[in-house]
């Protein structure tokens, strides 16, 4: 199998917090790998995304962290999505996203693709370009937490 050596900056879009400058992101990708010697749930092992196949799935680990001295609330978690992976799933399904590069937002089931003068078809994760969560509760000063999604490599 050909390995593809993808620069970082390609699998790993930066997250964003917006409306706080007090909440610090960061992402960190890992690719699932099948280790032939394991059984069960051991059989997979996840390691840090440095070289990729196509086809290979990843998962993106997105942290924020209130670095400020008071808790914080209603902000947003964006995270660009690169062209070089599509969507596999989230794992709580809260998020919103994109297939506009980020102009408009919505649930993706609710979300329409232009074919021109051919009408529409329903959005996929194909044609995903961005994630985004919305964080009501507050995030107390110091307290980390984070999101999860896995994408696919193209």
């Amino acid at each position: 199998m050909l390995r593809t050596t993808l620069a970082l900056l390609a699998l790993a879009a930066p997250a964003a917090a917006l409306a706080s400058s007090d909440v610090l992101t960061k992402s960190s990708i890992f690719v699932e790998r099948i280790d032939p010697q394991g059984t069960g749930a051991r059989r997979v092992r996840l390691e840090p995304a440095r070289q990729v196949s196509r086809g290979e799935r990843l998962i993106y680990v997105v942290e924020y962290r209130n670095t400020g001295k008071q808790p914080v609330r209603d902000f947003t978690v964006t995270n660009p999505l690169p062209r070089t992976v599509r969507l596999d799933e989230t794992v709580d399904g809260s998020e919103i996203v994109s297939i506009d590069g980020g102009r408009s937002w919505g649930v993706l089931s609710d979300l329409r693709v232009s074919l021109g003068e051919g009408g529409w078809r329903p959005a996929n994760p194909d044609d995903v370009t961005h994630l985004r969560w919305q964080v009501g509760d507050r995030l107390m000063q110091g307290e980390t937490r984070r999101v999860t999604f896995r994408a696919i490599v193209r």
